[in-house]
């Protein structure tokens, strides 16, 4: 019996059976991984063809999905879902494309890819492209030459083009195409501002172009929009802010007029100022509705010979509360925009505007 025979025989069979065991170990580690990656593969397509399938039935032609199907693979080719429950992100990709790219035609493919696969977009709550602004959105608007008054204006009409702004006849829009404006769109929780150029201007319509990606940018809340008030009230000193039977009883109260007011805090006038970080409490009247008990901490104090300046800003203010406050304010300056500077509107008279 040739021994180094049996030996070498036996090397390579155990040789075999450990390479074996190495590619059964890899074969084992690697089949759930590539098990996924094809199930997800195929899951993706057949969630792609599902789509283009419906979007097909809705009328989208083959080079409107063409355009779709390189949004999702630019954005989001892991999660077409993403892109189709978030019309953000589709309008980000819209503003990243070339601006010389962006032919009539293209613009209104884009716009009936966003009508067809976007169908209801008024739940944008948070704005990141002027292509994000709604149909009776208040904005502001500041032209960039003359005297820089900012007028109110009501968004009419948005589209991939642009949009169209309308104000109070009143208040044409005197600005000529090319020219530049700034918009401000005030929201409960920042005041958002943009620059787009004019298209065309005409009475008291203008349409613009949209704003450079990125460019929609966020205000800090100190920068809410204002507007000089005159209305007499009484406020309350709060004892105890954290305390929520501070109001009962019989606190203390003061009179007071209401002079400035914005989104985010007012000012008020009196004769017996509080110190300052005191927490008071006031009714406020607005067009629409009276808000009671609004909280307010005293940030700084202007004093003067018979009466001081109390700067507040809201605390614990409800976002529906305060959305209502933005909407008024706009709603008093537009009621008010060409008629007398002083006149009588919910109470309040509305003397002027600024930021």
């Amino acid at each position: 019996m040739d021994w180094g025979q049996i030996a070498s025989s036996f090397r390579g069979s155990f040789e075999g059976a450990m390479w074996g065991f190495v590619v059964f170990l890899v074969v084992a580690f690697l089949s759930p991984i590539l098990w996924h990656a094809i199930s997800r593969r195929f899951r993706h397509r057949r969630d792609m063809v599902g789509l283009q399938r419906r979007l097909r039935a809705k009328g989208i032609t083959i080079q409107e999905w063409s355009l779709l199907e390189g949004a999702i693979r630019d954005v989001c080719p892991d999660d077409p879902k993403r892109l189709l429950d978030n019309v953000s992100l589709f309008h980000g990709w819209v503003d990243g494309l070339p601006e010389l790219d962006k032919s009539p035609e293209l613009l209104a493919s884009l716009g009936r890819i966003k009508e067809l696969t976007y169908p209801d977009t008024h739940h944008v709550f948070v704005p990141h492209s002027t292509r994000d602004l709604v149909m009776g959105a208040s904005l502001n608007m500041v032209l960039h030459k003359g005297s820089n008054e900012a007028v109110p204006c009501i968004v009419t009409e948005v589209s991939m083009e642009g949009l169209r702004l309308s104000t109070r006849s009143t208040h044409p829009v005197l600005a000529q195409p090319g020219d530049q404006i700034s918009l401000f769109y005030p929201r409960p929780e920042a005041m958002y501002h943009a620059l787009v150029k004019v298209q065309s201007a005409a009475g008291g319509e203008c349409r613009t172009g949209h704003s450079a990606q990125g460019q929609f940018k966020v205000r800090q809340l100190r920068e809410f929009w204002r507007v000089d008030v005159d209305m007499e009230l009484d406020y309350l000193l709060i004892a105890d802010s954290t305390d929520p039977l501070a109001l009962e009883g019989s606190p203390e109260r003061r009179p007071g007029r209401l002079i400035n007011l914005s989104g985010n805090g007012a000012a008020i006038i009196t004769p017996h100022p509080p110190a300052r970080g005191t927490h008071i409490a006031f009714t406020l009247h607005l067009p629409s509705k009276t808000l009671h008990q609004l909280r307010a901490e005293v940030l700084h104090i202007t004093p003067n010979r018979d009466k001081s300046r109390l700067h507040l800003v809201f605390r614990n203010l409800d976002p529906g509360d305060q959305e209502l406050i933005i909407r008024n304010l706009f709603l008093l300056y537009r009621e008010q925009a060409g008629l007398d500077p002083i006149a009588e509107s919910g109470g309040a008279t509305v003397v002027q505007t600024r930021y």
